[in-house]
Protein backbone atom coordinates (compact mmCIF):
# COMPACT_ATOMS: atom_id res chain seq x y z
CA UNK A 1 0.00 0.00 0.00
CA UNK A 2 2.90 2.37 0.74
CA UNK A 3 6.27 3.06 -0.85
CA UNK A 4 9.26 5.31 -0.31
CA UNK A 5 7.37 8.21 -1.91
CA UNK A 6 4.69 7.86 0.78
CA UNK A 7 7.32 8.28 3.48
CA UNK A 8 8.94 11.22 1.67
CA UNK A 9 5.57 13.00 1.40
CA UNK A 10 4.95 12.55 5.14
CA UNK A 11 8.44 13.80 5.98
CA UNK A 12 7.88 16.84 3.76
CA UNK A 13 4.52 17.57 5.42
CA UNK A 14 6.02 17.31 8.90
CA UNK A 15 8.83 19.68 7.92
CA UNK A 16 6.39 22.16 6.38
CA UNK A 17 3.51 22.07 8.86
CA UNK A 18 5.22 23.65 11.84
CA UNK A 19 3.85 26.37 14.07
CA UNK A 20 5.63 29.64 14.87
CA UNK A 21 3.82 29.70 18.21
CA UNK A 22 0.99 27.84 19.85
CA UNK A 23 -1.57 28.77 22.51
CA UNK A 24 -4.90 27.53 23.77
CA UNK A 25 -6.60 30.13 21.60
CA UNK A 26 -4.76 28.91 18.51
CA UNK A 27 -5.67 25.31 19.41
CA UNK A 28 -9.31 26.35 19.70
CA UNK A 29 -9.16 28.00 16.27
CA UNK A 30 -7.54 24.89 14.73
CA UNK A 31 -10.11 22.61 16.35
CA UNK A 32 -12.97 24.75 15.11
CA UNK A 33 -11.49 24.80 11.60
CA UNK A 34 -11.20 21.01 11.64
CA UNK A 35 -14.88 20.75 12.57
CA UNK A 36 -15.92 23.31 9.94
CA UNK A 37 -13.87 21.60 7.21
CA UNK A 38 -15.21 18.18 8.15
CA UNK A 39 -18.77 19.47 7.85
CA UNK A 40 -18.00 21.16 4.53
CA UNK A 41 -15.99 18.40 2.83
CA UNK A 42 -16.83 15.04 4.39
CA UNK A 43 -19.93 12.88 4.20
CA UNK A 44 -19.26 11.14 7.52
CA UNK A 45 -18.89 12.78 10.94
CA UNK A 46 -15.56 13.27 12.69
CA UNK A 47 -14.34 13.39 16.24
CA UNK A 48 -11.68 16.07 16.73
CA UNK A 49 -9.11 16.50 19.49
CA UNK A 50 -6.34 19.04 20.06
CA UNK A 51 -3.77 18.44 22.79
CA UNK A 52 -1.41 21.13 24.05
CA UNK A 53 1.32 20.32 26.58
CA UNK A 54 -0.25 16.96 27.53
CA UNK A 55 -3.70 18.49 28.11
CA UNK A 56 -6.77 18.11 25.92
CA UNK A 57 -7.70 21.73 25.18
CA UNK A 58 -10.27 21.00 22.46
CA UNK A 59 -12.45 17.99 21.78
CA UNK A 60 -15.62 17.78 19.76
CA UNK A 61 -17.58 14.71 18.72
CA UNK A 62 -19.91 15.32 15.81
CA UNK A 63 -23.27 13.59 15.94
CA UNK A 64 -22.65 10.03 14.80
CA UNK A 65 -19.29 9.62 16.53
CA UNK A 66 -18.92 7.94 19.91
CA UNK A 67 -16.59 6.43 22.50
CA UNK A 68 -14.99 4.21 19.85
CA UNK A 69 -13.69 7.36 18.18
CA UNK A 70 -12.32 8.57 21.51
CA UNK A 71 -10.42 5.28 21.91
CA UNK A 72 -9.04 5.59 18.36
CA UNK A 73 -7.88 9.14 19.11
CA UNK A 74 -6.27 7.95 22.36
CA UNK A 75 -4.27 5.35 20.44
CA UNK A 76 -3.33 7.67 17.56
CA UNK A 77 -2.18 10.37 19.99
CA UNK A 78 -0.13 7.82 21.95
CA UNK A 79 1.67 6.92 18.71
CA UNK A 80 2.50 10.58 18.05
CA UNK A 81 3.69 11.08 21.63
CA UNK A 82 5.89 7.97 21.40
CA UNK A 83 7.42 8.77 18.00
CA UNK A 84 7.19 12.54 17.65
CA UNK A 85 5.78 11.96 14.16
CA UNK A 86 2.34 11.66 12.59
CA UNK A 87 0.56 8.38 13.17
CA UNK A 88 0.45 7.54 9.45
CA UNK A 89 4.25 7.79 9.25
CA UNK A 90 4.62 4.91 11.71
CA UNK A 91 2.15 2.82 9.68
CA UNK A 92 4.24 3.48 6.56
CA UNK A 93 7.48 2.60 8.37
CA UNK A 94 5.93 -0.58 9.76
CA UNK A 95 5.01 -1.69 6.24
CA UNK A 96 8.27 -0.64 4.58
CA UNK A 97 10.67 -1.81 7.27
CA UNK A 98 8.69 -4.27 9.36
CA UNK A 99 8.13 -3.96 13.10
CA UNK A 100 11.38 -3.49 14.95
CA UNK A 101 10.52 -2.66 18.56
CA UNK A 102 8.34 -4.45 21.11
CA UNK A 103 6.04 -1.47 21.75
CA UNK A 104 4.94 -1.59 18.10
CA UNK A 105 3.17 -4.88 18.80
CA UNK A 106 0.90 -3.11 21.33
CA UNK A 107 -2.10 -2.18 19.20
CA UNK A 108 -4.23 -1.83 22.34
CA UNK A 109 -2.39 1.39 23.24
CA UNK A 110 -1.07 2.52 19.83
CA UNK A 111 -2.67 2.97 16.41
CA UNK A 112 -0.66 2.72 13.22
CA UNK A 113 -2.94 4.58 10.85
CA UNK A 114 -3.68 8.10 9.69
CA UNK A 115 -5.39 10.73 11.78
CA UNK A 116 -2.94 12.29 14.27
CA UNK A 117 -0.34 14.96 13.55
CA UNK A 118 2.26 16.56 15.81
CA UNK A 119 2.08 20.24 16.69
CA UNK A 120 5.70 21.36 16.81
CA UNK A 121 7.12 24.77 17.68
CA UNK A 122 10.83 25.33 17.05
CA UNK A 123 11.32 21.59 16.64
CA UNK A 124 9.70 20.81 20.01
CA UNK A 125 6.59 18.61 20.22
CA UNK A 126 4.05 20.79 22.00
CA UNK A 127 0.83 19.09 21.06
CA UNK A 128 -1.20 16.89 18.76
CA UNK A 129 -4.08 17.44 16.37
CA UNK A 130 -6.20 14.33 15.88
CA UNK A 131 -9.34 13.19 14.06
CA UNK A 132 -11.29 9.94 13.87
CA UNK A 133 -14.30 8.82 11.90
CA UNK A 134 -13.23 8.29 8.30
CA UNK A 135 -11.15 5.52 6.73
CA UNK A 136 -7.65 6.16 8.03
CA UNK A 137 -6.14 7.65 4.86
CA UNK A 138 -9.08 10.06 4.64
CA UNK A 139 -8.59 10.90 8.33
CA UNK A 140 -5.00 11.83 7.49
CA UNK A 141 -5.98 13.81 4.39
CA UNK A 142 -8.71 15.78 6.19
CA UNK A 143 -6.36 16.55 9.07
CA UNK A 144 -3.31 17.44 6.98
CA UNK A 145 -5.30 19.50 4.44
CA UNK A 146 -6.86 21.53 7.26
CA UNK A 147 -3.52 22.04 9.03
CA UNK A 148 -1.98 23.15 5.72
CA UNK A 149 -4.79 25.65 5.17
CA UNK A 150 -4.60 26.85 8.78
CA UNK A 151 -0.86 27.52 8.38
CA UNK A 152 -1.24 28.95 4.84
CA UNK A 153 0.91 26.16 3.41
CA UNK A 154 0.46 23.87 0.43
CA UNK A 155 -1.43 20.61 0.93
CA UNK A 156 0.77 17.55 0.46
CA UNK A 157 -0.85 14.35 -0.79
CA UNK A 158 0.48 11.00 0.38
CA UNK A 159 0.81 8.63 -2.57
CA UNK A 160 -0.20 5.00 -2.08
CA UNK A 161 0.23 1.87 -4.17
CA UNK A 162 -2.72 -0.36 -5.06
Amino acid sequence: MYNQESLEALNKAEALYVFNEISQEKCLALGQKLVEDAKAYEEKPLAVRIILDDTIVFQYLMSGTNADNIRWMDRKCATVMRTGHCSLRQAVLNELEGRKEEWMNDEFHYAFCGGAFPIKVNGVLRGIACVSGLPHLKDHKRLSDTIASFLNKEAIAVPTVD
